[in-house]
């Protein structure tokens, strides 16, 4: 995207896990390891100002954010990574889970 001059907003939601997943079968191949995205596509960019990444916590921060993408930085691909609690979910979304591990009512594959 940074090679074809690409200019749009990437947003990455990280709750630092997937949630769902522990509601259907719990288990230690849950756990993963939290890059930092923002970072990453730093280094791909490299210094060569066709990138801006910014990391978010709170509302607030996404309207910055977006006010920047859409104005200063509206010449660069713009890399949002939206920082969410890993238990910030609906409840209705944690219900399907446990209605999925009933369903599917066999034990978690250990990898």
């Amino acid at each position: 995207m940074l090679r074809c001059g690409q200019k749009n907003i990437i947003f990455l939601i990280n709750n630092g896990g997937y949630t769902i997943e522990v509601e259907i079968h719990d288990g230690p191949y849950n756990v993963i390891k939290n890059w930092d995205y923002t970072g990453l596509v730093d280094a791909i960019n490299n210094n060569q100002d066709k990138c801006w990444t910014t990391k978010v916590f709170c509302e607030e921060d996404v309207i910055d954010a977006i006010e920047t993408a859409t104005g200063a930085k509206k010449d660069c691909l713009c890399f949002i990574e939206v920082m969410a609690h890993k238990d910030d979910t609906s409840k209705e979304l944690l219900e399907w889970g446990s209605r999925v591990s009933i369903t599917s009512n066999r034990p978690p594959n250990p990898q």
